[in-house]
């Protein structure tokens, strides 16, 4: 495994372990089915609100901005780490 691939399998645990705190509501069964496929909206049924606060919570932990264009890009657990990774490669 490279260094970026390691990288970005490290980004996809700390967005899931985001994820699932900020989220808050999820059964210890729906814990263990978060993975980087997962849909963030889709397959727990996360309101607009719930997201809005995921992805600001991402945005402090990771000391980035990103943009509602970007966010309606990533849907996926793992797209939304490759933004963030993107993000964070352009503002070292």
């Amino acid at each position: 495994m490279t260094n970026n691939e390691l990288r970005r399998e490290l980004i996809i645990k700390d967005v899931i372990a985001i994820f699932i705190d900020v989220i808050g509501f999820l059964t210890e069964d729906e814990k263990k089915m978060v993975n980087k496929n997962t849909h963030m909206i889709k397959d727990f049924n996360v309101d607009g609100d719930d997201a809005t606060e995921v992805d600001m919570a991402l945005e402090k932990y990771f000391s980035v901005k990103i943009s509602v264009e970007d966010w309606g890009q990533a849907v996926l657990i793992h797209e939304i780490a490759d933004v963030i990774i993107k993000k964070m490669d352009e503002n070292p």
